[in-house]
């Protein structure tokens, strides 16, 4: 995992719980104290992805290492080229490069007939103001390669439209967050709006199987930009689950993977009929994997490990803990703030009961920003209550906001950027 490792704490937990020996491939520099890992490899930002490859291939020769994991989205196709070099026929490349790229991913879907939208893939300013009339205005304009809705705005004119892909452009060449190797075609999609609810969908597939751990409510965001928050289980809509299970189950044959962890997000058109807004082979991020376990009672990322060693044995899942129905109501919520960062830790908001964890993104002296300037969060926290009733979904997102104003996570204005030329 190049970054993002403050993210998967629980994954790593679990790892180590069936008895693997961890070595990190990581840019982020000091983790070699970690006790976690039997080593720890730093390798430099914004390495070519066949060179990360080359040094990963390396490190398993000499350290007599099997097989290359990622819970993180910037690393999936890396780590599937270096499990295929390992000889793994499982591994799928091709997959994952989809999986990597939304304006792909466009295309597969229309190749196939799964829900898509209207949309248009563009390499400059230009092309992308002669699409948007096509497509009609308001719409959704993204980078092809991002994550965490960064990038991502509705715009409802040309003016705006210009000003986003500025943005976007700015991104792409930048290499910031692993998100674009410089060798794209295109670094932005243009797509019709869809005004309904968005969901999440999470799940694992076992020789060939789609399984599905849970549909993860979200906030509804009708735009201009889509901060990501409140992300509950269990689904409000259970009824739904098969509709949008079998869509998953869709994409995932079409893709032709035999053991993947997956997630795809889907959100409703005007109609309420829902479309992929995009989808992944890996689960969604943070704390989201332990919430799954909590309500549902499915471990997807040891069901997703044992079948990686299973040698094509099916058996060696059967009978792990079925998915139950839901149990427990969890709510996770992002600390966005706007400022520097004097303080961040869980503070009060630990000594609730309902409080499950807190993981600090944000270091002090970081300074935070919102959309559109930025896209950044103090940290992720996590809180679960019981569940009887739908309602207790409502109440534990109430608990959410509530703990997120009692976390301890303290900003101060950021100074005024110098005028040109510096301080004089």
């Amino acid at each position: 995992m190049r970054k993002s490792v403050l993210w998967h704490a629980d994954h790593i937990d679990t790892l180590r719980a069936m008895g693997r020996e961890l070595h990190l491939l990581t840019e982020v520099p000091g983790l070699d104290v970690d006790g976690r890992f039997a080593a720890v490899t730093v390798i430099p930002a914004g390495l070519p992805v066949r060179e990360a490859v080359d040094r990963a291939v390396a490190i398993t020769a000499a350290e007599g290492i099997g097989t290359a994991l990622t819970f993180a989205e910037t690393d999936i196709h890396l780590t599937s080229l270096v499990n295929r070099r390992l000889g793994h026929a499982w591994a799928v490349p091709e997959a994952d490069a989809i999986a990597r790229d939304k304006r792909r991913q466009r295309e597969f879907l229309d190749e196939h007939g799964l829900p898509t939208v209207r949309h248009a893939a563009v390499s400059s300013t230009a092309e992308g103001l002669a699409a948007a009339e096509r497509i009609g205005y308001p719409l959704i304009v993204k980078p092809t390669h991002a994550a965490f809705s960064r990038g991502v705005a509705l715009v409802s004119g040309p003016e705006e439209l210009e000003g986003r892909l500025g943005d976007i452009e700015e991104l792409a060449r930048s290499g910031d967050g692993n998100y674009f190797t410089g060798a794209e075609r295109t670094y932005a999609l243009l797509e019709e709006f869809l005004p309904g609810e968005e969901v999440t969908l999470d799940g694992v597939v076992l020789f060939g199987r789609f399984h599905l751990a849970g549909v993860i409510n979200k906030m509804h965001m009708p735009g201009p930009y889509f901060e990501e928050d409140f992300y509950t289980l269990p689904f409000r809509r259970p009824e739904l689950e098969p509709e949008l299970a079998g869509i998953a189950e869709a994409v995932v044959k079409h893709l032709r993977v035999e053991h993947c962890l997956f997630n795809i997000e889907l959100r409703q058109d005007a109609d309420g009929q829902f479309r992929v807004v995009e989808f992944s082979t890996r689960m969604s991020g943070g704390q989201n994997y332990r919430n799954l376990r909590e309500v549902h009672g499915i471990d997807v990322v040891r069901l997703y490990v044992k079948a990686l060693g299973a040698d094509g044995h099916e058996e060696v899942w059967a009978g792990e803990t079925p998915r139950l129905p839901a149990r427990r109501a969890t709510c996770i919520t992002y600390a966005y703030r706007t400022g520097v960062v004097l303080r961040n830790t869980p503070g009060q908001a630990a000594l609730s009961p309902h409080f499950q964890s807190y993981v600090p993104v944000a270091r002090p002296g970081d300074r935070l920003r919102r959309a559109p300037e930025g896209y950044d969060i103090a940290g992720s926290l996590s809180v679960a209550g019981p569940y009887r009733e739908p309602a207790d979904v409502d109440r534990i997102e109430a608990v959410a906001a509530e703990l997120d104003r009692r976390l301890d996570v303290l900003v101060v204005p950021a100074p005024p950027a110098l005028p040109a030329g510096g301080a004089g």
